[in-house]
């Protein structure tokens, strides 16, 4: 993708060499255990209620990212490393932690920072990283990708319009939308439909499991 071309030539000049030890698949499988312990580590802190979830969830996050982030610089092939999924991913992410800093300094509204703009940038990640595989000529794995991120826009939606709905189970929710796609791409053969719909079964069933608990 052109719009990359430029950031991704610095990014090849300043990066350390790969081993190659990690996968396409092991990466894929690493980010999504990342997301299910990241989100489901930010619900139990959620549910306790203590009075510095904020600052152990970010602790958690730092950590995570911090591991991942190595992971991928100094282990993942070149062709992860370097691609327009990534340099996509790296994007949205950024955009979203600025949304979360602004939430930890008060100035973001915090169902903003903490909820919507990751929810919004597992989206958007899935949708761009759909496009990037349907142009690379991998149509059933780019639909895969793009069914979830549509179940990602659905999921932001209704936070948007009812979050007293998605609240109980929210991050939940979000665990379920970014380690899904992943697991499915790497673990089936299943076709892009079901795929989706696997997914959004599974963010609409924690959802209800909220509601009726709550």
């Amino acid at each position: 993708m052109a719009a990359f071309d430029g950031l991704r030539s610095r990014l090849q000049r300043v990066a350390p060499a790969t081993s190659g030890r990690l996968t396409a698949s092991e990466f894929l499988l690493s980010g999504a255990a990342a997301g299910l312990l990241g989100w489901g580590g930010t619900q139990a802190l959620t549910w306790l209620d203590h009075a510095n979830g904020q600052l152990l969830a970010t602790v958690l996050w730092v950590v995570l990212i911090g591991g991942f982030v190595g992971l991928t610089v100094l282990h993942a092939p070149d062709s992860v490393r370097f691609s327009d999924a990534m340099l996509a991913w790296g994007t949205v992410n950024t955009t979203a932690t600025a949304l979360t800093v602004g939430g930890l300094l008060s100035v973001v509204p915090e169902q903003l920072a903490y909820w919507h703009a990751w929810v919004g940038a597992t989206a958007i990640g899935y949708c761009w990283t759909g496009g990037v595989l349907k142009g690379a000529g991998q149509p059933v794995r780019g639909r895969g990708y793009l069914g979830a991120g549509v179940v990602g826009l659905c999921l932001l939606t209704i936070g948007a319009v009812a979050f007293p709905l998605v609240a109980p189970t929210g991050y939940l929710a979000l665990a379920a939308l970014h380690a899904g796609p992943m697991v499915l791409d790497v673990r089936t053969a299943l076709p892009a439909v079901h795929r989706t719909g696997v997914v959004g079964a599974a963010v609409a069933a924690v959802l209800v499991v909220g509601v009726v608990v709550a």
